[in-house]
């Protein structure tokens, strides 16, 4: 696997889908100038998509497939500059890292300080020969779990705070362009406590992005709620059970329906962060992560 984590794009020489992070905002004025450079340099664009909301408890009750597929049902959000990473998600990372040496399918599973610099070891090629001046974590929190003993004591109030929620998502695809109202789709809440009334809290439309070509493709979110409860099902139950809910909302059966179990999708904190990485000076040890954001 590559870098950029959630900001991933699944492809083939025939499709494309946005499976993980849709698009991402800039509200603090130093991001707004870095997503500006990255425009600029190409790596990212604007998404003007129609976006929209559909609140269940405002919804006719469950009937044929397409029940909700009145223009009428749809609320359009306020306007909000979305970036997406152009002609992917993962360009934005790749570019980053372009210059750098990436090593990847490296699972790390220990680390020592020895002599001031950092040894690591992988599962797939045990000790690694080389020496690290700095060791910085840029995992989901539960992933940091077996490294916990290297921390400092004062790190541990932050990282107690954070628990992350699941999102299983599956791409569909279709042999034409859908005619539906919207091009991303907000439904219901994330956190509905009926998930059942629908599994999915959001939909999109791959081409509706900049840069994006191929075949029609659909990105569907489950509720957290949703996953949470179906959590080990298959893949193929998922992808059959999220297709069904789009086909409610308007669409024909896909021809294709694949689907991805995110385990660490979303970060919630039980507090208020005191700050937004963790880093350790005289061990030369670091953490960050959108979830300390």
């Amino acid at each position: 696997r590559g870098a950029s984590g959630r900001m991933s794009t699944r492809r083939n020489d025939e499709w494309q889908a946005d499976h993980g992070a849709q698009y991402f905002t800039a509200k603090s004025p130093a991001f707004q100038a870095e997503v500006q450079a990255w425009c600029n340099k190409g790596w990212a664009a604007a998404w003007e998509g129609r976006i929209a909301k559909l609140d269940l408890t405002k919804a006719t009750p469950p009937g044929e497939e397409g029940a909700l597929a009145k223009a009428a049902q749809f609320e359009p959000t306020p306007p909000t500059p979305r970036f997406v990473g152009s002609p992917r998600m993962t360009s934005i990372v790749a570019a980053m890292v372009a210059p750098l040496h990436v090593t990847t399918q490296t699972t790390i599973t220990g680390a020592q300080r020895v002599e001031g610099q950092w040894r690591l070891a992988s599962k797939e090629h045990g000790e690694l020969p080389q020496a690290f001046d700095a060791l910085i974590w840029a995992i989901p929190r539960p992933q940091l779990e077996p490294f916990e003993g290297l921390f400092p004591n004062n790190w541990q109030q932050t990282l107690n705070s954070i628990n992350f929620a699941p999102c299983w998502a599956v791409m569909a695809g279709f042999d034409r362009p859908l005619d539906l109202p919207f091009d991303g789709l907000f439904v219901g809440r994330p956190d509905d406590p009926q998930p059942e009334a629908s599994p999915l809290s959001w939909v999109a439309r791959t081409l509706s992005k900049p840069g994006r070509t191929g075949q029609e493709t659909w990105t569907l979110h489950a509720s957290y709620s949703f996953t949470q409860q179906h959590l080990n099902d298959t893949p193929e139950a998922m992808a059959e059970r999220l297709t069904q809910a789009f086909m409610y909302l308007g669409a024909p059966r896909p021809k294709w329906a694949l689907a991805h179990r995110w385990l660490y999708a979303l970060a919630e904190s039980t507090e208020p962060l005191a700050t937004n990485h963790l880093w350790d000076e005289s061990s030369q040890l670091g953490v960050c992560g959108d979830w300390l954001t």
